[in-house]
């Protein structure tokens, strides 16, 4: 079997220090499977209250993931000493492992590996995991989505994964319904919660963290984490609108679930619209100063109005000697019905 370069470098390390390391053939922590990623903790090198882990990251899901995050409760006064290729914290009785910006993107099937010093004398960790892979009909948020906001359609399930020190989330609003689910404290077992979109609308998805020493008298002083999720939920199917420079200071009237797409010359900036919550932005490509067409995507949330509105630019404009290039505005009057 071979070893890895990370159990040569901890041996190389204790044995300068006057310890022996022992190599460890075959001691893993079992895979967990959550929101479609697979984790397995092997223990390459062991000494006396130490030991050098190296932990294994799948994305099991059928679509690719952006990011990712491994959780596990330590055993045996482990506390991590130092850690390779990801971003490791400790609160509230567990540790949490984030991907380095260079290998959070895994394809499906696709697989990474960081690396940890601990101290202490547990077994191998047992790691959940989680990740942003989408998969079929439905839309994953993880703790890395705190204070994010997603729009589902109606019939869509959002399905949301948090590490094993939260508690299960609760909705507010009549757009989503959860799913019978489990985990989270005090069950030692990472969160999968489910939520189902029934009904155009708004809701907020709320979750914080725990930890036994909250129920202890008197309690302890460690802060408590808030996760809050912004969801919207549009119609399942809806119009779609586009608008250009012929548009300008003109109005249209949408419906919730209609997308507006802004089609303008290069030369606009990527427009805005105001006031928030009647249009949501869902993406924009091009205008200045890329030199490519502007097209910008909204989706029709709730009933109300708004102005798109957007202006032309030109690198000229910001020169020391500025040129007398007149600014073009634009503007559409968009009322959601």
């Amino acid at each position: 079997m071979g070893v890895s370069r990370w159990t040569v470098l901890a041996a190389t390390v204790l044995a300068a220090a006057g310890l022996t390391p022992v190599l460890v053939s075959g001691a893993s922590g079992a895979a967990a499977v959550a929101g479609g990623c697979a984790a397995t903790a092997h223990v390459d090198a062991q000494w006396g209250d130490g030991q050098v882990v190296t932990v294994t990251v799948v994305n099991t899901a059928a679509t690719a993931a952006t990011r990712w995050a491994v959780s596990w409760t330590p055993t045996g006064g482990q506390r991590v000493v130092s850690a390779w290729n990801a971003a490791v914290t400790t609160a509230n009785g567990s540790i949490t492992a984030a991907n380095a910006s260079w290998n959070g993107a895994l394809a499906p099937g696709a697989s990474t590996t960081f690396g940890m010093q601990l101290a202490g004398t547990g077994a191998a960790p047992t790691p959940s995991c989680t990740n942003d892979a989408t998969p079929s009909g439905g839309v994953y948020a993880t703790v890395a989505d705190n204070g994010a906001t997603l729009t589902l359609t109606v019939g869509q399930t959002l399905v949301v994964t948090l590490p094993v020190g939260y508690l299960p989330p609760t909705a507010t609003g009549g757009a989503v319904v959860p799913e019978p689910g489990g985990g989270g404290w005090p069950t030692g077992q990472p969160i999968v919660a489910r939520f189902d979109a029934v009904a155009p609308g708004t809701a907020e998805l709320r979750s914080q963290s725990d930890d036994p020493c909250f129920h202890t008298t008197p309690p302890c002083a460690r802060p408590v984490q808030q996760w809050l999720l912004h969801v919207t939920v549009v119609p399942a199917a809806g119009r779609t609108v586009t608008v250009g420079s012929s548009d300008n200071a003109g109005s249209v009237t949408l419906h919730i679930g209609d997308t507006l797409v802004v089609s303008l010359p290069a030369m606009y900036v990527p427009p805005t619209a105001v006031p928030a919550g009647v249009l949501a932005a869902a993406g924009t490509t091009g205008g200045y100063p890329t030199g490519q067409a502007l097209v910008a995507r909204y989706t029709a949330v709730a009933a109300g109005r708004a102005d798109v509105s957007t202006i032309s630019d030109a690198a000229c404009i910001h020169e020391p000697l500025p040129c007398p290039s007149p600014q073009v505005p634009w503007r559409l009057h968009v009322t959601v019905a």
